[in-house]
């Protein structure tokens, strides 16, 4: 019987961290999560602010919150950040997965290809010798501020492509991959700084900036319908569009903000040997019914793994 392990990745806008009351609100989480077709086993978050203070109690209140949703024990782990106290953080079903390494914030000299990656034993999934499965996930927040930046972020993360244990990464990378299947950047309707930040100037245009993305799974090929140079990372989203024969749009997932234009920054990638684990048509994002407030400027995105 195989053991469904759905993953979701979100970026909740400053992780519910209100700056005048100085506490943490995890309503819009909630109300997010309840939109999870079912329940996921691992939650690789973006913007947990302040989760570290007095003793981690913006973590544990989070993890308790997605406990509500759910119904049964969520596990946190905190990761680490380099742009001030709005780390990533992975939330984990304690009844389908059980940590077996992640460095956490004491460590005080990890390499960095290992940060913000857990390895995950799967329960339940015993073989006659009595040992278990492993998946590793992974969350990351590309910085926003430069292509260059970005490229950097991403250059940690080739090694786990050819990884012999099924890896899944989520987070938001703040970049979209090449592709005319995915959402059209228009330069002319960004403020300068949007465009210096999410593209490259050539000659006298501006050119969304996709090197990260596809230093990761490769560069699109409109000749050959598919991507060149891949190392080894696959998006979901994409086996999803290639399972609809090519017809299911790509959306964006962050909202539609005066000076942007949406596009598809929040990403579910898995590496060649997690690949068979994905079930493609389960892939969705979770954007507010209609009339219904976002919790946060980014939406949720959810597929389901199987073991």
């Amino acid at each position: 019987m195989p053991i469904l392990l759905p993953a979701l990745t979100y970026n909740y806008e400053g992780g519910g961290y209100d700056r005048t009351t100085r506490r943490h609100r995890f309503d819009g989480l909630q109300n997010t999560l309840e939109r999870a077709p079912k329940p996921p086993a691992v939650i690789l978050f973006c913007e947990a602010k302040h989760y570290e203070a007095s003793g981690n109690a913006g973590l544990y209140q989070a993890a308790e919150a997605v406990t509500d949703v759910f119904g049964v024990p969520f596990g946190a782990l905190l990761g680490r950040g380099d742009r001030g106290p709005i780390p990533p953080a992975i939330f984990y079903d304690t009844s389908r997965l059980i940590p077996r390494s992640f460095i956490d914030r004491s460590d005080p000299g990890p390499f960095t290809d290992q940060i913000n990656i857990c390895r995950f034993a799967v329960l339940d999934s015993h073989d006659d010798t009595g040992r278990r499965r492993e998946l590793i996930a992974a969350v990351d927040h590309f910085p926003g501020e430069s292509p260059d930046a970005r490229v950097k972020a991403a250059s940690r993360l080739h090694r786990w492509a050819k990884d012999p244990t099924p890896v899944i990464l989520g987070g938001d990378l703040n970049e979209q991959p090449s592709g005319d299947h995915y959402p059209r950047w228009e330069s002319d309707l960004c403020t300068p700084l949007v465009r210096r930040r999410k593209a490259r100037r050539v000659g006298d245009r501006w050119v969304h900036s996709s090197d990260a993305l596809d230093s990761l799974v490769g560069t699109w090929n409109s000749t050959t319908g598919g991507r060149d140079d891949n190392i080894g990372f696959h998006l979901i989203s994409e086996l999803a569009w290639q399972a609809s024969n090519r017809i299911t749009a790509i959306e964006a997932t962050v909202v539609d903000k005066p000076g942007e234009v949406p596009l598809t920054i929040d990403h579910l990638i898995v590496n060649d040997v997690m690949r068979p684990h994905v079930d493609a048509e389960t892939f969705r994002t979770l954007p507010a019914a209609c009339g219904q407030e976002e919790a946060s400027d980014h939406i949720a995105v959810y597929a389901e793994l199987s073991f």
